[in-house]
């Protein structure tokens, strides 16, 4: 919400040495993690300053791709993953809205974006935080969870464990002033990354006063973790009788003639 926004802006400069690590995301027992409006007491900021160049990543990969809400290009988004120091990969992202309001014949709705799920996350250690673009219409990330589950209202429903889908929840939009978001990050402990097809969902959910669409969904591309694969035994054993090979073919060479 716009005030939301506003005051989280108005503390950006009350508050610049205010900083947090990334929280670890629960399986168990209360699953979602809130933020707060003040920077100190947010769990989830990784502060004013924090930005990954400076703490030991590196960019390894980016897309950039177009927010598609009936048909209608309204907005950006940029995907990107880095590498920490020790080899693990973190993934950060990030949405601009510039169209307020879709007219599509029957009706008009104002766009927003409730949630962002990311998908390809089973199996690995995931840990949240988020940081500021320097922009001042970011909207904070409110929630995360490791939650599948749709927001509805007047009230949002229980969180379900889904090991594979990290729900960001969040407010943006441009009729209420915050039509970014910050950078959200998925700190995890995979090494290898891919891009799936179905990576990323942005939802709206239904405003209280019916304005918009019971639920509207958009699914697009973006990365995500993968495993490295094992070799087989089979290779595994051809690659070690190859190794062999030329071990022993740089012995022969060393020897005199």
């Amino acid at each position: 919400m716009k005030l939301k926004a506003l005051a989280f802006s108005l503390l950006l400069g009350l508050s610049a040495q205010s900083a947090h690590a990334f929280v670890s995301l629960p399986e168990t027992g209360p699953l979602r993690i809130t933020g707060s409006n003040n920077p100190a007491a947010d769990p989830l900021f990784l502060g004013f300053d924090w930005n990954p160049a400076d703490n030991g990543y590196t960019r390894v990969a980016r897309r950039i791709s177009s927010v598609i809400y009936d048909g209608t290009d309204i907005g950006t988004f940029y995907d990107y993953v880095y590498r920490y120091t020790d080899g693990t990969l973190a993934f950060a992202s990030r949405f601009e809205l510039d169209i307020g309001e879709i007219d599509t014949g029957a009706f008009a709705y104002e766009t927003e974006i409730n949630d962002i799920l990311r998908r390809g996350y089973a199996g690995y250690d995931v840990s949240v935080g988020w940081y500021d673009s320097g922009s001042d219409s970011d909207m904070r990330l409110q929630s995360v969870a490791h939650s599948n589950g749709v927001r509805t209202r007047p009230t949002n429903p229980v969180d379900v464990f889904d090991d594979n889908v990290v729900d960001f929840r969040t407010d943006v939009s441009v009729e209420e002033e915050n039509p970014t978001t910050g950078w959200y990050v998925l700190k995890t402990n995979a090494t290898e990354f891919t891009y799936l097809v179905d990576a990323v969902t942005i939802r709206q959910a239904p405003s209280l006063d019916g304005v918009s669409p019971p639920l509207r969904t958009a699914t697009f591309e973006g990365f995500a973790p993968v495993t490295a694969p094992v070799p087989e035994p089979e290779t595994y054993a051809l690659l070690l009788a190859g190794l062999g090979m030329v071990g022993l073919a740089a012995r022969r060479r060393k020897q005199p003639y």
